[in-house]
């Protein structure tokens, strides 16, 4: 996973990188879900995740925050086939589709989009807004 910052200063950077391969092994072997390949781009506006996930129906697909960590998870269901034909190749995945990745602490929880187009699941999660300075205003008395 390539994970950019543009001042140069990753302070999240062992939360992408450590923990976010330990809970996909973790997830991995705990139900064996499929796990989808994702591009996760950081500008200045929040964390940007794309995940292949070709095949899925509307209501299949579930996104959401869980202990700091975005989680996506759907389902992709074998086409029916009758019996009495032969399916000589099966080289596509169905089953149970999981994903998670530990949010950095300046990930907001709120003001999440996810959208699903042309078998790439998109979700952006916005960063927390920056502390702005304030000037306090100081009162002299006699």
């Amino acid at each position: 996973m390539e994970v950019r910052m543009t001042n140069g200063f990753v302070p999240n950077a062992a939360l992408f990188n450590g923990w976010n391969h330990l809970l996909n092994e973790l997830d991995r072997g705990a139900d064996r879900a499929i796990t989808p390949r994702a591009d996760v781009i950081d500008d200045h506006e929040g964390y940007h995740f794309h995940f292949e996930m070709p095949g899925l129906k509307a209501d299949s697909a579930d996104v959401r925050i869980e202990d700091g960590a975005l989680i996506v998870e759907a389902e992709r269901v074998r086409p029916v086939v009758s019996k009495d034909a032969a399916v000589r190749v099966s080289e596509r995945a169905y089953g149970k589709l999981r994903r998670a990745f530990e949010l950095p602490e300046d990930a907001a929880h709120e003001g999440i989009r996810a959208s699903y187009k042309d078998g790439v699941l998109s979700v952006t999660v916005p960063k927390r807004p920056e502390s702005k300075p304030v000037k306090v205003k100081i009162e002299f008395e006699n």
